[in-house]
């Protein structure tokens, strides 16, 4: 193609040259000034016709205005014939029309290209296919089709009529199934796409049409998922859960609850609504406890987690909330710990010290201290903080010895034992 800024240039210099205004310019041509003015900046070019005109103008040739680039030969032997239909004669190589299609008008196009069609590759085809007629574009494209298939159609399928292009894709589908639609897909009619997906789905199921999911009606696709859901439960439905609406998921996975529990949910679950999940997941705690919940517990809202927390606690105390402790909000755990700490004193901890806020755990520390000595703090010694312990461990040395502190030696700083040792 032209270097369209090359060619702007040209045209301002000239223009300057003869001390021409883009304005009288734009008036001598019968253009806007706009025109003239996107032609200098190389943002679009003159059309043919404008040629013969700008070089009269100028005094110069059509050559050195277009820089005696590749096609100018092609563009002074259109616009020298008068008779159009004479252009069928020309002698031209595909490269000059390449170079030149983008300022010919449609009929001119449509006679060059003819006079170079069977010089072109498909992908010749589709860098001209913006500058020749609808016509043209479909004859290449049924062409192309009987000879290679429907994938290289891609390539100029914007430029393919509606009639075309389905007849193609039908054609496709009938011979070699849905798989290579996709490539056209986004130029299909919808009427089309519906029509060969309820076939597809019929022969292989959902997941036959995934890769044009995006592009089948919600109505289709809502209905080819509840027939799915029918035959192969709520997970035959992620390869196109994106599209499904939430109202079909929904009523699918309330089902899919019923029969399998909330397991069943975990292919779904980002697609599930957090009002269904939350619902489920209330009636699963009821019947499995919080560990029924482990598997949907990203998805489940925190409130709810909290809630089903909380009754497990007062059911079976602070272990049976473990599981669940990572989505536990820190207020729970903390309330819970602090129970849990009157009834079954620091080792009731352990499990869930990594989850117990230092503030909970220094707490507990001191009031286990105070009431059974430093050898109880052992079970939970990795999460206290190290100058609480090393500071409750000088008390107890002060109070009992060296001999009340071997319990927790391994985590106390190696100073202190060096120091009780010495004494």
């Amino acid at each position: 193609m032209f270097d369209m800024k090359k060619v702007g240039r040209q045209i301002a210099q000239l223009r300057k040259a003869k001390k021409i205004t883009q304005m009288k310019l734009a008036d001598q041509l019968g253009v806007s000034f706009q025109a003239i003015s996107n032609w200098e900046r190389g943002e679009t070019m003159p059309d043919i016709s404008k040629l013969p005109e700008l070089a009269e103008i100028f005094n110069v040739s059509i050559d050195e205005i277009l820089g005696n680039e590749k096609g100018v030969k092609l563009i002074n032997n259109l616009i020298e014939k008068d008779d159009p239909d004479s252009s069928n004669d020309l002698e031209v190589e595909k490269e000059e029309f390449l170079n030149v299609a983008p300022i010919l008008n449609i009929d001119q196009a449509d006679l060059v290209f003819r006079n170079v069609e069977n010089d072109l590759t498909i992908f010749d085809t589709a860098d001209l296919a913006p500058f020749v007629s609808e016509d043209i574009i479909d004859e290449c494209a049924k062409k192309e089709f009987a000879s290679n298939g429907i994938k290289e159609l891609s390539r100029m399928a914007p430029y393919i009529s509606n009639d075309v292009i389905d007849e193609v894709a039908k054609k496709e589908f009938e011979s070699n199934g849905i798989e290579e639609l996709s490539r056209v897909a986004p130029f299909l009619s919808q009427e089309l796409i519906d029509e060969l997906v309820k076939k597809e789905f019929e022969t292989n199921g959902i997941k036959g049409f995934t890769t044009l999911a995006p592009f089948i009606s919600e109505e289709v696709i809502n209905e080819c998922a509840k027939k799915e859901f029918e035959t192969n439960g709520l997970k035959g439905l992620t390869g196109v859960a994106p599209f499904i609406s939430e109202e079909v998921i929904s009523e699918c996975a309330k089902r899919e609850f019923e029969t399998n529990g909330i397991k069943g949910l975990t292919s779904m679950a980002p697609f599930i609504s957090e009002e269904v999940i939350n619902e489920c997941a209330k009636k699963e705690f009821e019947t499995n406890g919080i560990k029924g919940l482990t598997s949907m517990a990203p998805f489940i809202s925190d409130e709810i987690i909290d809630e089903c927390a909380k009754k497990e606690f007062e059911q079976n105390g602070i272990k049976d909330i473990t599981s669940m402790a990572a989505f536990i909000s820190d207020e729970i755990i903390d309330e819970c710990a602090k129970k849990e700490f009157e009834i079954n004193g620091i080792k009731g901890l352990a499990s869930m010290a990594p989850y117990i806020s230092n503030d909970i755990i220094n707490e507990c520390t001191r009031k286990s201290y105070e009431l059974n000595g430093i050898k109880s703090l052992t079970p939970i010694c990795p999460f206290i903080e190290g100058d609480l312990l090393n500071e409750l461990a000088l008390d107890a040395i002060s109070k009992h010895g060296i001999n009340e502190i071997f319990s927790v030696i391994p985590f106390l700083d190696s100073k202190i034992v060096k120091n009780a040792v010495i004494k």
